[in-house]
């Protein structure tokens, strides 16, 4: 595990006198995932990882890689048309402007007012000069004490709790979340120094002190101490693993408070706090979701002469504050996590059933299993199992051979407002009709097999590819075991249109539709401007009892080289003629004169083929009880 750590620090004016940006401190620390290429910006419409106050940064600056054992960063180059220049400010590696680095554990770069450094598991954390020095009021309050905490002047924290939806309508992401939360934090609480949200890490000892720092948000960096902000151990430690509440903590500032363990730096910090009469205070309040996170907040508490000491009255109620804080930061982060949640699950759901997943009661009575007149689309590849045999050293990218196939088909259903209902291995199954009925449901089941035609051209004329297509009653709906449930179809209609499609390869071809579907879509183009139909006789699917008519379906032209064929061509209207006498003789059993039509007329034709094999099986003479269907075979 590593992780990446952004410190950004904004003085209060730039170079030329004027402010660039929010002045204070910002950081964040962040998992960094395993070969996973992450965005780094300012803007959170483009990036994975943001920090918005550094104007320095571009909206989309760099690119991050955590190999596992070192960070690989690279400048952005030219992305049209978003992007048409590069990011005007370099990256900074080893005090040198590089366009890319591999950053090791430990190691940093920089960009803008942005420090990036590699942590590593080994890495320690800095130690908090508090930590060093005596606790003179410490109080821990549950919820339901704070509950009962007045506010004695709620004008402050009204007007920052106006805010809120402001910033939470900008929030889609954890970290977004934390960071409009701090600078309410901010708003809300004048007396306060720095915000932060800190974590206890789930693998930390317990004796171990040990917190990451994962978002801050500093008003004021190095006001009254030295170095940077660092959030107290022990309080953090106190409050998430030890009380579960709210805690607050205000140190001593005398120097005979100091710890001998402390060191010089605590007393230098320290003792410039005692000269300037400022108490160190903090805050750490636990999420109560079994997170490990805390909201924690500091500042100093300062006497106004001629008062002796500092208010700390203020205190209690910044406890409250804080708490409202929190329970609100859980609930959205709970709802950020349904919302990511929901977006995966939705992404299982057929694109035509999404939009009715916002309303529960109306999916739940959706997805009940009822009959319906559906038009059922398979679509095949084959020798999927000999493909991926062959390519088993890399089969990544066999793996994405396929699955531009498949995402042409099912692309193709869902654009023509079908339901992809799922994959079968290397096939996918599309159907119409469900969950409403749509009275040209058969021309768009149509159009869309044309359109697989089109774009898998290549395979059907191989032969690698196929469709079925027919249409009848099926039960539609949620169908499956009790806990693996899905939107499916069960009747003889779909056992049909995996047949039809088996028969592509026996004719040679590459959509086979039923009768009923062929004479829908004579009926709906007469002129023959979308697509064109021959008759390839009667079947009896194989498994099956009752025979039908089959017919092929082609566009109205070639689509590509190999499928220029006498359907697609100009002769199509005379030739089909000759073409219906040919089957019409082999169905009423005058085998010889078929076999003489289909070889003087279509001796290429690998349908015309597909009959001659079949009577040659038997020696050009019917079998007994022959009734004019059969069953086609793919060449032996």
């Amino acid at each position: 595990m590593a992780d990446l750590e952004a410190l950004t620090r904004i003085e209060s004016t730039g170079p030329t006198g004027s402010s660039s940006g929010a002045a204070g401190q910002y950081s964040w620390r962040y998992a960094l995932p395993e070969k996973k290429v992450l965005k780094l910006g300012s803007d959170p419409t483009f990036c994975d990882w943001v920090v918005a106050e550094d104007r320095m940064i571009s909206r989309f600056h760099a690119t991050l890689e955590w190999t596992g054992t070192a960070l690989a960063v690279e400048r952005r180059g030219v992305i049209k048309p978003d992007f048409p220049t590069p990011p005007q400010n370099h990256i900074w590696f080893h005090n040198k402007p590089v366009e890319q680095c591999v950053v090791k554990p430990g190691e940093w770069f920089v960009i803008g007012q942005t420090r990036f450094t590699l942590r590593g598991d080994a890495d320690s954390e800095p130690e908090c000069p508090v930590d060093a020095t005596l606790v003179q009021r410490q109080e821990e309050r549950s919820r339901a004490e704070l509950e009962h905490v007045p506010f004695t002047n709620p004008s402050i924290l009204l007007k920052a709790m106006e805010q809120l939806p402001q910033y939470l309508k900008v929030v889609q992401t954890e970290a977004a979340l934390f960071r409009q939360m701090l600078k309410v934090a901010l708003g809300a609480l004048p007396k306060c120094d720095a915000a932060a949200i800190v974590r206890v890490p789930p693998d930390c000892p317990v004796g171990e002190l040990r917190v990451a720092l994962v978002e801050q948000n500093v008003r004021n960096p190095g006001a009254g101490a030295q170095g940077e902000f660092v959030p107290s151990r022990k309080l953090v430690r106190r409050a998430v693993c030890q009380q579960r509440k709210s805690c607050l903590h205000v140190w001593s500032t005398d120097p005979s408070n100091f710890s001998p363990m402390g060191g010089s730096d605590h007393n230098l910090t320290l003792g410039v706090l005692h000269q300037q009469g400022a108490t160190p205070w903090a805050i750490c309040t636990p999420f109560q979701d079994n997170s490990q996170y805390a909201l924690y907040v500091s500042g100093r508490l300062v006497a106004k002469p001629p008062e002796p000491k500092a208010d700390q009255s203020h205190l209690t109620e910044y406890q409250k504050f804080i708490e409202i804080l929190v329970g609100l930061l859980e609930t959205t982060r709970r709802t950020i996590r349904l919302t990511r949640q929901n977006a995966v699950i939705r992404e299982a759901w057929p694109t035509g059933v999404r939009k009715f997943l916002d309303d529960p009661d109306k999916i739940d009575a959706l997805l009940k299993p009822q009959e319906r007149d559906v038009t059922v689309l398979f679509c095949d590849l084959r020798g999927y199992s000999g493909f991926a045999e062959a390519q088993g050293a890399s089969l990544t990218a066999a793996w994405g051979e396929i699955q531009k196939a498949l995402d042409t088909m099912s692309g193709a259903v869902t654009e023509k407002g079908g339901i992809v209902a799922g994959f079968r291995g290397d096939a996918v199954l599309g159907f119409w009709g469900w969950p409403n009925p749509h009275p040209n449901q058969i021309e768009l089941a149509a159009e869309a097999a044309l359109r697989i035609y089109e774009k898998l051209s290549g395979w059907m004329v191989h032969r690698k590819c196929g469709l079925g297509l027919t249409h009848g009653r099926a039960l539609a709906g949620r169908l499956g075991a009790h806990d693996l449930a899905v939107v499916d179809l069960y009747g003889p209609v779909v056992n049909l249109a995996f047949r039809l499609e088996e028969m592509t390869k026996a004719y040679g071809v590459g959509i086979v539709v039923s009768d009923h579907v062929a004479k829908r879509l004579l009926a709906a183009d007469s002129t023959l401007t979308k697509w064109r139909l021959r008759q390839l006789g009667s079947v009896r699917p194989r498994g099956m009892k009752t025979p039908l008519v089959a017919h092929e379906l082609s566009p109205a032209t070639a689509t590509a080289a190999g499928n220029d064929n006498w359907v697609t061509g100009e002769w199509y209207e005379s030739q089909l003629q000759q073409w219906n006498e040919a089957v019409e003789l082999f169905i009423k059993g005058q085998w010889p004169e078929a076999a003489e039509r289909f070889n003087d007329l279509f001796p290429e034709d690998p349908a015309a083929k597909c009959f001659v094999r079949y009577m040659q099986r038997t020696r050009n003479a019917p079998p007994p009880g022959w009734d004019g269907a059969f069953t086609p075979r793919p060449e032996e």
